[in-house]
């Protein structure tokens, strides 16, 4: 790992050819690219801390330990979700990663990957070069894939696995430690086979439907974290003198003068941050201001810097440079339904680990001999188009018609999820106990806190009609944004989610999984009764939703006039100099956990950063 003292700003240079904000997910991907060339010298400004050395980032198992938690995390609480369907005016919490490698230092590490059909819709809403086909390659530049041990493979019904995974990528993916998987982890392929729907290919490919047991972001021999802060700014990087990153500095604004001629009279000269030691700096970018500080942070900064809608600019007295409503708007978010039953005696399950002996068995393990529960991840997953109570395929195109929706926006969005073999439906294995509500933050969802040992199942949607926003509510930097995602706005959501919801109960009856939950065991959704009703799930989804902390889409590459913040290229449109390479340019939000996405599309942005 990195030990140069990256809170320091000695020996600062006073121009570099790119300066990139936020040394999260995307911005150490394109930093670390870019400066491969020893003749471009980089800096990278982040507002989190350096650490790599923290046993809450390293160990995986630990992540939620990170979550509100104000030194690794941006602490943000939505606005209350009331509007239209509603969630009976909860708010909601917004994890986001604020530490050197960003949301992949602290999230739960699944690794899972979205559909072709997914990307190339992207294309077909103006953005040529965004298809699978381009795509395709970038999901296997940014990691190292290592197969699983014989026995777990078998265990784990993984022979769907096949040759098209990353063999030289800085991120490391594997399955971690042969032992330390709880019973679930081999029942749930098994349980979904019983119900005939066994996975019919490798999730990396893009069309696979059916449930599985993803690896995750783990180093396969030490079983540590494997995240943008270690890899692609790894102790050999950091040593580049072409390359500078400083943490514990927040970005205030983007420096933008005005040109004269040319279609594109702005340009981005730099920013302004504030450092560790609380000095004012300016810093040039001779080539261009690379703005990867997330889905919520990069509209923040654009509007700090003037660029954004007028009357949201004029509101905090701030000099529109560039009227351009469209930022901050088109958020995105996967949201989830859990349900969590009491497991059968003698089992326990990962709620042992609110017990300090057993907490401190479980570390003792880990940090010994790399094994036990800490050296792998327990989640498991799975892809399904719409069903019906019984399992037997639903009509997505039917169903639209039956609500007056035959007609739907955005039309590429309702023609991806009718056309048949797409997945609108994720669901997700935790051996663990998840209690969302009032869910105002993630402590109550992930404290474990609730008597008994449990283990959940999650609903996701996977292609929200939903959409919200996030714009400032004053002009000082260090003012969080107003984060209003509007989840379950769009009635089809409500409708879609709810069926989604309804196939929870069957899957948890299903052997072998229904032997590892306790018959006539305590239920912690619905009060403690079985879902049964479509209208008994709509009430569910309103009081158990919970964000999945997939935010995207608010600086979104569209053509301008369809809502576009950047173009094709991540050019954002009227400023010269300027690019997003984060979540915020997703159009529309990918299928499963986004973090491979971000891997994949930073990749690309550096690519068309170097072509020029």
């Amino acid at each position: 790992m990195a030990t140069v003292d990256t809170a320091s700003t000695a020996d600062l240079g006073a121009e570099y050819d790119y300066v990139v904000v936020g040394g999260g997910t995307s911005g150490l991907v394109v930093a670390s690219r870019l400066s491969e060339d020893e003749d471009t010298r980089v800096l990278v400004i982040e507002a989190g801390a350096n650490r790599l050395k923290d046993p809450k980032i390293s160990i995986q198992g630990l992540a939620a330990a990170t979550y509100f938690d104000p030194d690794y995390d941006w602490c943000i609480t939505t606005e209350p979700q009331a509007c239209i369907v509603g969630l009976n005016n909860r708010r909601l919490a917004q994890p986001l990663g604020k530490t050197l490698g960003g949301s992949s230092a602290i999230n739960l590490g699944m690794v899972i990957y979205p559909s072709k059909s997914g990307f190339n819709t992207w294309e077909k809403l103006g953005n040529p070069g965004w298809g699978w086909g381009t795509m395709e390659s970038y999901f296997r530049k940014f990691h190292t894939f290592t197969e699983p041990q014989p026995k777990l493979k078998k265990d784990f019904m993984l022979d769907y696995l096949n040759d098209a995974h990353g063999t030289d990528g800085p991120v490391q993916i594997s399955y971690g430690s042969e032992e330390g998987f709880s019973p679930f982890a081999e029942a749930w392929p098994r349980a979904w086979s019983a119900l005939c729907k066994p996975i019919d290919g490798d999730p990396i490919a893009g069309v696979s439907i059916g449930a599985f047991n993803n690896a995750a972001t783990l180093h396969p021999t030490t079983r540590e974290r494997s995240h943008a802060g270690n890899t692609y700014f790894s102790d050999e990087v950091a040593q580049r003198p072409n390359l500078r990153v400083i943490t514990e500095a927040l970005v205030e604004k983007i420096l933008l003068i005005r040109q004269t001629g040319g279609l594109n009279e702005l340009r981005a000269t730099g920013v302004t941050f504030v450092g560790k030691d609380g000095q004012r700096r300016q810093v040039s970018a001779t080539r261009e201001v690379i703005l990867a500080a997330g889905a919520v942070k990069s509209p923040q900064l654009l509007e700090l810097s003037g660029i954004g809608g007028k009357h949201v600019l004029a509101k905090y007295g701030i000099n529109c440079l560039l009227d351009n409503p469209n930022v901050g708007e088109n958020l995105q978010d996967h949201g989830f339904v859990p349900f969590s039953w009491e497991v059968a005696e003698p089992m326990t399950s990962g709620d042992q680990m609110r017990n300090p002996s057993v907490v401190r068995a479980v570390m003792g393990a880990y940090q010994e001999a790399k094994a036990g529960p800490l050296s792998v991840n327990s989640l498991a997953s799975a892809f399904f188009p719409l069903q019906n109570q019984d399992l037997t395929p639903g009509s997505v195109g039917q169903l639209l018609s039956d609500l007056g929706q035959a007609e739907v926006e955005p039309r590429v969005l309702r023609e991806q999820i009718c056309a048949p073999g797409d997945c609108s439906a994720q669901f997700t294995l935790a051996p663990f106990q998840l209690n969302p509500f009032p869910g105002d933050t993630p402590s109550q969802i992930f404290s474990l806190g609730t008597e008994g040992f449990y283990a959940s199942i999650v609903a996701v949607l996977n292609h929200p009609f939903s959409r919200g926003w996030v714009h400032i509510q004053s002009a000082d930097p260090r003012s969080p944004p107003i984060v209003d995602p509007r989840a379950v706005s769009h009635q089809l959501d409500l409708e879609l989610h709810a069926r989604h919801v309804l196939l929870l109960e069957k899957i948890r009856d299903t052997p072998p999984l229904r032997g590892l939950f306790k018959e006539g065991g305590r239920r912690l959704h619905n009060n403690g009764q079985r879902v049964e009703t479509l209208d008994q799930a709509k009430e569910v989804v309103k009081n158990r939703y919970t964000p999945h902390y997939h935010v995207c889409g608010t600086a979104a590459m569209l053509p301008r006039e369809s809502g576009g913040v950047v173009d094709s290229k991540l050019r954002v449109y009227g400023v010269n100099g300027l690019r997003i390479v984060d979540a915020s340019v997703f159009p529309l939000i990918p299928r499963g956990n986004i973090q491979s996405s971000v891997y994949a599309v930073a990749e690309r942005a550096a690519d068309l950063i170097r072509a020029g």
